[in-house]
């Protein structure tokens, strides 16, 4: 059951977490935040104001729906960094890592986030969420929509936000009903802008790309390790990967290693070396200089400045 504290209050924890733990570099939101929710629905406005406008990168054990309807930010979802504008919808997996900065606390929209366990617990197959192609970790998170969709979008926010006020029985049910259907939504827009060459929604061989990137990146760093690995040519992964990602696959590969060298060094009490020793460098002063190649600092100074600030 969903909590009966209240959406000012929640939002308020979320605050003192990311105020708190900054220092974490990446917020274990599952680790550092006590109150456990099943879902929760808010005006993307109230969520701003209350953040003043910075989403530190964080992780955490739910989906993310967002739809900004107006306003301007910098994104970061996985390995995808994109500006959000106008009418931007926006999919985040569970356990991904994101951040936000906003550009200006005039925006507004909508943010939804729920947990699994939501509609397990309503007798929801499970299929109905984790094979929806909107959650796949290759998808390109974000996508334009037009005014009629934006439309459709808000009708089921709007609904959510209302359910969610009352005190109605069964409440939850309607609103696990209501995500179902607006998953259904975002789904069927994803996969109409891939069918007039909008976007590239999903591809298998990123899928399995991106599964290989997260298995072998502390071992292997060349695109030719990977396409060897999916049987095409270099050329052609990089093509692949760039038409999606807007990257090629060895800047790709690379910002998976910065991710998590960016948390090791924030979190962790090893040495430089140790660290790079761990990430399959062998030399540290090529980890250092790939660090700050990737960082714009050292890692020493990435560390020194998480500890300062």
């Amino acid at each position: 059951m969903k909590s009966e504290i209240t959406d000012t209050a929640i939002l308020e924890k979320y605050r003192e977490v990311f105020q708190r733990f900054t220092k974490d570099g990446i917020i274990d939101l599952d680790k550092r935040l006590k109150h456990k929710f099943s879902y929760q629905v808010h005006r993307l406005e109230n969520v701003i104001r209350k953040i003043n406008g910075v989403v530190p990168p964080n992780r955490q054990s739910v989906y993310y729906i967002t739809l900004f309807k107006r306003g301007s930010a910098d994104k970061t979802v996985g390995l995808f960094k994109f500006p959000i504008v106008n009418n931007t919808l926006l999919i985040i997996p569970q356990r991904v890592i994101h951040s936000t900065r906003y550009r200006s606390l005039r925006c507004s929209g909508y943010v939804l986030n729920f947990n699994i366990d939501f509609f397990l617990n309503h007798a929801f197959p499970r299929k109905h969420i984790i094979d929806k192609k909107v959650f796949k970790f290759s998808l390109r998170p974000y996508l334009t929509v037009s005014a009629a969709q934006r439309g459709k979008l808000e009708a089921i926010f709007e609904y959510l936000l209302t359910e969610n006020a009352d005190g109605h029985t069964e409440k939850n049910e309607m609103i696990a009903i209501k995500i179902l259907e607006l998953l259904i939504l975002c789904d069927r827009f994803f996969s109409e802008a891939a069918a007039v060459g909008k976007v590239s929604i999903y591809h298998p061989t990123i899928e399995k790309f991106n599964d290989l990137v997260e298995e072998h990146f502390t071992k292997q760093r060349s695109v030719g390790f990977y396409a060897e690995a999916l049987n095409v040519h270099p050329g052609h992964l990089n093509f692949l990967v760039n038409n999606h990602n807007g990257l090629n696959a060895k800047r790709l590969i690379d910002n998976r290693i910065l991710l998590e060298a960016e948390y090791m060094v924030a979190n962790s009490s090893d040495s430089i070396k140790e660290i790079a020793h761990k990430l399959g460098f062998s030399d540290t002063n090529y980890f250092s200089s790939f660090f700050r190649k990737m960082a714009q600092v050292s890692p020493r100074e990435y560390r020194a400045k998480l500890t300062t600030g």
